[in-house]
């Protein structure tokens, strides 16, 4: 189950989400993905996914705008660890079967979204 450890990754997959409604809008797989990824790492917090729909909502599909996303020093390490967080819970034995996939494929987006793709795409044995 996620935990409070997990808030990075939570919030990286928020800005996502919002990227990508601005981008392609909210009818896509990719934005459901996030979506039920930030479900998941919320762990049934109502208030967490409240925050996640207000951010969401806020969002305007225009895909000529620039995205707004944070900058802040140490940034890019913020996002390796949120990557490698949802590497560890998509191969992690105690994540449902029905999340893991939903779970890699948004680290997958936020890694290409940041040009990370080098990040831990798994976790050794």
């Amino acid at each position: 189950m996620p935990s409070i450890e997990n808030k990075g990754a939570l919030y990286f997959v928020t800005e996502q989400a919002c990227c990508l409604v601005q981008a392609t809008g909210r009818e896509t797989d990719d934005f459901r993905a996030c979506q039920a990824a930030a479900e998941y790492l919320a762990g049934g917090d109502a208030e967490t996914m409240a925050a996640f729909r207000e951010r969401t909502d806020a969002m305007n599909h225009d895909p000529s705008a620039d995205y707004d996303t944070e900058q802040y020093e140490g940034k890019r390490k913020d996002v390796g660890e949120a990557v490698s967080a949802l590497n560890v819970l998509g191969t992690a034995e105690d994540t449902p079967e029905q999340v893991k996939g939903l779970l890699l494929k948004v680290a997958d987006i936020i890694a290409a979204f940041y040009d990370m793709d080098n990040v831990v795409t798994a976790v050794p044995a």
